[in-house]
């Protein structure tokens, strides 16, 4: 697999993009760089469990997860820029309102499948509260609570662009079915905290 930009960046590098006034990468990118942040604690924590069948299983998983993480960052980012194009069209461009419309929609289904890659980990993160290296407790809940803000912070972005979407007339089933995929995110980071917080508590 070929090396992508972002996974071969030295992160101050990558930071000192992030922080300036630019389009590109917004805060998409940083959710999806929080989300491959995670998946490489659960790679850490699996690395330390007992050999065997499943741990290659969850290491197999977290490192896939952090590749498709940082992809999405990286898709994200385009898209943010495609966004603040779309926006600064003029006000009278007859193409205005499909491309916005258009525009947000695929934005919102760019940040639903960045939900996708961290929800892949809930099972492997459960499989570590029963089996894991107890002295890795706690980077099982830091990896899920990574994991869970990665995801609210997307949502915070599909629940923006559904409103955008909305605004610029897309039709009621697909707003229902972004509606549908912002609601299965929170429900997942849900989850993840609550992993989370069963960790912590044995600490």
């Amino acid at each position: 697999m070929p090396t992508s930009e972002l996974s071969a960046a030295r992160i101050d590098q990558w930071l000192e993009h992030l922080a300036a006034p630019v389009p590109e990468p917004g805060g998409g990118a940083a959710a999806g760089v929080v989300v491959a942040t995670g998946a490489a604690l659960v790679s850490m924590a699996a690395g330390y469990a007992a050999p065997g069948e499943q741990r290659d299983s969850v290491l197999d998983a977290a490192s896939r997860a952090r590749r498709e993480a940082l992809t999405a960052a990286e898709h994200d980012g385009r898209m943010s820029a495609a966004l603040v194009a779309a926006f600064r069209r003029p006000p009278d461009d007859p193409d205005r309102a499909r491309t916005v419309r258009e525009t947000t929609v695929r934005a919102a289904q760019s940040s639903a499948e960045l939900v996708v890659v961290a929800r892949r980990l809930e099972g492997p993160l459960a499989w570590l509260e029963r089996s894991g290296e107890p002295r890795l407790a706690p980077d099982v809940a830091v990896a899920a609570r990574m994991l869970a803000c990665g995801i609210r912070s997307t949502a915070v972005n599909i629940r923006c662009d559904i409103s955008s979407a909305v605004e610029a007339g897309i039709d009621e089933s697909t707003a229902d079915r972004l509606r549908t995929a912002l609601g299965e995110a929170l429900a997942a980071a849900a989850q993840l905290d609550a992993l989370a917080d069963r960790v912590t508590a044995t600490l």
